[in-house]
């Protein structure tokens, strides 16, 4: 179990943008996550500005609630209970969290966590490269309606070092900063795009 704090700058990028960040900086080999995002059937966790996931990794899992902080910045706290990939999938196919520190917190914001269940998935590819800055990270997410997008992040715990190198890069491959709606909520406007074909 563990509560850490996520600090981030974030934007969208278009497929030539991305392949031109990765071909610049010495980026790790890509790796993949699945994301089951739950919620309650009347939306209470997305009403409460939270974000909760079961991912699944090669090798392991771990079930996540994503919290806020009121910050000018993308400032997460990120409670976690590590999990078993068998754990994973069976707690996906029983549309169940396990009991910990994910399911106190929800319960400490009036979220019943036996009346959270599962809503949609999406797929993301991750690469990662480690800098001075921070760490630079871009993703190729996969939705249930056969899209996929991409999107630049960089978590930092220097923030004036990771603001002008982040600045500087967006400005070398010309990209616009675009304001970001999480995965979350994206998964969730493709599911329901699919739905509507």
């Amino acid at each position: 179990m563990s509560i850490s704090r996520e600090q981030e700058f974030k934007t969208t990028l278009t497929k030539t943008d991305f392949l031109a960040i990765l071909n610049q900086f010495d980026f790790e080999p890509g790796f993949s996550q699945m994301n089951t995002y739950y919620d309650t059937p009347t939306g209470a966790v997305k009403k409460a500005g939270l974000g909760l996931r079961i991912r699944q990794f090669k090798d392991r899992a771990e079930q996540t609630l994503k919290v806020p902080n009121k910050n000018q910045h993308r400032d997460l706290e990120e409670i976690t209970d590590p999990l078993t990939s068998v754990e994973a999938r069976s707690l996906i196919d029983q549309g169940q969290l396990k009991t910990g520190q994910v399911t106190t917190a929800l319960a400490a914001r009036e979220i019943d966590p036996a009346a959270v269940h599962p809503q949609t998935q999406a797929k993301t590819t991750r690469r990662v490269a480690h800098l001075k800055a921070g760490l630079l990270t871009l993703d190729q997410t996969f939705y249930m309606d056969n899209t996929s997008d991409f999107e630049l992040e960089m978590e930092y715990h220097d923030l004036p070092q990771a603001q002008a190198f982040y600045d500087t890069l967006l400005h070398q491959f010309n990209i616009e900063k675009r304001p970001v709606i999480n995965k979350v909520q994206r998964a969730f406007m493709h599911v329901h795009d699919s739905q509507a074909d």
